[in-house]
């Protein structure tokens, strides 16, 4: 009977027209879908600069949800505690880059620790090779591997040279240029014994302060200046993206579950909160892990006789890049060597290390620290956000930073977590509302 009637046959007009709606539809929906797609990453890529400032006022207005749900439950009301916390941004801000400008060595400190580091560099590498002044002697790994090596030494010496100008200033600050304390007589030895390939030492006595005066420095100050005004403006975007995401009160996630379907319209909503709460505790997470990780450098670097100020340096840049898998480790080995390389008096208060085997204990401290973020920071303070295999990591750090570059390692564990909890949930809300 339901055979005969008209609605129900094949080919029926009206359901060929239904049939022709749900295809225009799902064409039009693909359509838009790769136009979204194209537009956005156009836009991504064009502008890349930008990019950091937003995520880095993003994760901080992620970190600071919770505290503001805190301050609703107490009575404080809304504007007050949005007031509050861009308040305490600001200062944390004010405060961090000021502590950070303290710390980090000046141009007269960067062109000596150079210096030094060039120096001793050498030093080190004719003694392991036992060379002496003429070097006509060496060892027997000098003997076959010599002339590689020298070209390598080469190559390391010509990065680490001071140019021109930046000879003329050493020369300046070497007698107490702009009221800096004068370079100690030993690394001006050392700034000699580097120099000497290149210029005499007569030459640099006689010439060089008053070549160097002039529209040198003043150019070096518009530059500088230059560097700032672009800094400012684009990090000027970190603070507005803060305040707008605390101010936006749950519109962002509207707009988009009302461009969900109907159907799909709980599962989209529960994929949502699924992804904002794993995003939410990660990047908690993450920022607990890398004060722990930072105040570990710092305490272990003090206690093998790192000065005060190198030892929260290398803490602060280690523990921020422990974000990024293998590269707080990495940079601390790297920036601690380079430190224990130019050391000359250790204050430890282990009697056996001395400058000789300082390389050896910050290999040490860099092991005890990621054993200690694998064995108790990672599983006890990030562990409980999302769980990612390693291989994953290590393929989207590398595939974030071929495609995006720095911006690129910090979105990639981020994306990665997105990625696994959207499908994750995604299915199973689909299964719970049998729609698969």
């Amino acid at each position: 009977m339901n055979e005969d009637m008209p609605g129900r046959k094949q080919g029926h007009p009206l359901i060929l027209r239904a049939d022709t709606r749900k295809k225009t539809r799902r064409i039009v929906f693909t359509i838009t879908a790769v136009v979204v797609v194209l537009t956005v990453g156009f836009l991504v890529w064009s502008l890349r600069p930008i990019i950091l400032p937003i995520i880095v006022g993003t994760f901080a207005a992620y970190i600071c949800f919770p505290l503001l749900s805190l301050f609703l439950r107490i009575g404080i009301p809304r504007p007050a505690g949005i007031l509050i916390l861009f308040g305490a941004f600001f200062l944390a801000v004010m405060v961090i880059a000021n502590q950070i400008g303290s710390i980090m060595p000046d141009e007269r400190e960067w062109l000596v620790l150079r210096t030094r580091f060039q120096y001793k560099l050498n030093e080190r590498y004719r003694n392991f090779m036992g060379l002496g002044e003429s070097e006509q002697t060496g060892n027997i790994i000098y003997k076959y591997f010599g002339n590689d090596l020298n070209r390598f030494m080469d190559s390391i010496n010509q990065v680490l040279h001071l140019n021109k100008e930046e000879r003329l200033l050493f020369m300046k600050y070497r007698w107490g240029f702009q009221n800096k304390p004068r370079i100690k007589d030993r690394y001006y030895e050392y700034f000699l014994k580097n120099t000497e390939s290149l210029r005499s030492e007569d030459e640099f006595k006689n010439g060089a302060f008053d070549e160097g005066k002039g529209k040198n420095g003043d150019l070096k100050k518009e530059s500088n200046i230059a560097v700032v005004m672009e800094a400012i403006k684009l990090w000027i975007i970190t603070p507005l993206v803060f305040l707008f995401l605390l101010i936006d009160d749950g519109e962002i996630k509207r707009f988009f579950v009302s461009l969900v379907p109907n159907p799909y319209f709980e599962v989209s909503l529960a994929v949502f909160d699924k992804v904002n709460g794993a995003i939410g505790n990660y990047l908690r997470g993450i920022l607990i892990e890398s004060l722990l990780v930072g105040i570990s450098y710092l305490i272990l670097l003090s206690i093998i006789g790192f000065e005060l100020k190198f030892a929260v340096m290398i803490g602060l840049i280690a523990g921020i890049a422990n974000a990024i898998p293998l590269l707080g480790p990495a940079i601390a080995l790297a920036i601690g060597s380079s430190y224990a390389l130019i050391a000359e008096n250790v204050d430890s208060i282990l009697p056996f290390i001395t400058p000789d085997n300082l390389i050896i204990a910050v290999a040490a401290c860099v092991l005890i620290v990621m054993i200690m973020d694998s064995a108790l920071f990672q599983p006890f303070v990030v562990g409980g956000a999302v769980q990612i295999h390693p291989l994953a990591v290590f393929i989207g750090v590398i595939g974030g930073s071929i495609l995006f570059g720095f911006a690129g390692l910090i979105l990639a564990i981020p994306t990665i977590v997105v990625l696994k909890e959207s499908i994750s949930t995604l299915f199973r809300e689909l299964k719970n509302y049998y729609i698969i």
